[in-house]
């Protein structure tokens, strides 16, 4: 499983040519540069495609169900409050806005809205349903003016992606100086990853493409040319009630015990998603 291999398969973070077997599933597998650290599937960019528009459609009622509920509206209201001190345009971008519960939240509190979302029947719905200006396309293809946004949002996209790269460098020109991108993703190097390991739900290089850890994806986004100014994790899908193969020492471990998951997961970036939050310099 360590072995490396060459592969035909180039890292899309640090450009290696190399990779070793971070793990198999469901006949896919996940590599590991070891130049960079990053972990990426072997899957094409097709991979997951079609099963995830299939899904989404399918499952749309049940999307806007939950997007506008009272109690996702609130929290929507509680997330979007934290980029008031960069509001300036009022320009708001949402990349992978889904129905548009988020964008409907920030418009409601005076933000000028646009979303892109590439499932159609999820784009037509914020269209539609509540005349959200969202685009049915990827973000590359989006038709979009650069250097206008206060906020670039993402949530839960990241890790779909075949070439991260190229969408994180966009985030970071759609953006104005002084704004800010931010991104949530899944964490790969969290406890639950430690105890659950590849029968964590959340790992499958079918669907998920790309993993990151906090130091690959602060890289992807300084290679953006972008100033990180927070990452944090928050989740942990698994509590047990000791963790001896955790790094850090016994004592710290046995520290580490009585403390509140949310402090865990937040001070040790552990969790099992990143929240990455990065400005564009203003020169």
């Amino acid at each position: 499983m360590s072995e490396t291999t060459p592969t035909s398969f180039t890292c899309d973070l640090c450009g290696g040519t190399e990779a070793s077997l971070f793990l198999e599933k469901r006949g896919a597998r996940y590599l590991r540069c070891p130049e960079c650290d990053f972990v990426f599937s072997d899957q094409g960019p097709e991979a997951g495609g079609a099963a995830n528009h299939a899904y989404f459609e399918k499952a749309l009622a049940t999307y806007v169900a939950k997007a506008y509920s009272a109690k996702k509206q609130r929290a929507y209201r509680g997330k979007l409050r934290a980029f008031e001190p960069y509001r300036k345009t009022g320009r708001f971008l949402e990349v992978g806005c889904n129905v548009g519960g988020l964008l409907y939240q920030a418009r409601e509190m005076g933000w000028n809205v646009q979303g892109v979302e590439p499932v159609e029947a999820c784009a037509r719905w914020a269209r539609e349903g509540h005349g959200l200006d969202v685009q049915a396309c990827f973000l590359e293809d989006a038709d979009l003016e650069e250097g206008a946004f206060d906020v670039v949002y993402s949530n839960a996209v990241l890790e779909h992606l075949p070439h991260p790269g190229r969408v994180i460098a966009r985030m970071g020109r759609l953006v104005r100086p002084g704004g800010v991108v931010f991104a949530d993703t899944v964490n790969v190097d969290s406890y639950t990853w430690d105890f659950v390991g590849p029968d964590w739900k959340l790992v499958d290089p079918q669907v998920h493409l790309c993993l990151y850890t906090p130091r690959t994806l602060r890289r992807y986004c300084e290679e953006a040319g972008l100033r990180v100014v927070k990452v944090s994790t928050h989740g942990v899908r698994f509590r047990p009630n000791h963790a001896p193969a955790l790094s850090g020492g016994a004592r710290l471990m046995e520290e580490m015990r009585k403390l509140p998951w949310s402090l865990k997961t937040r001070y040790s970036l552990r969790g099992d998603s990143i929240a990455i939050l990065a400005e564009r310099p203003l020169t």
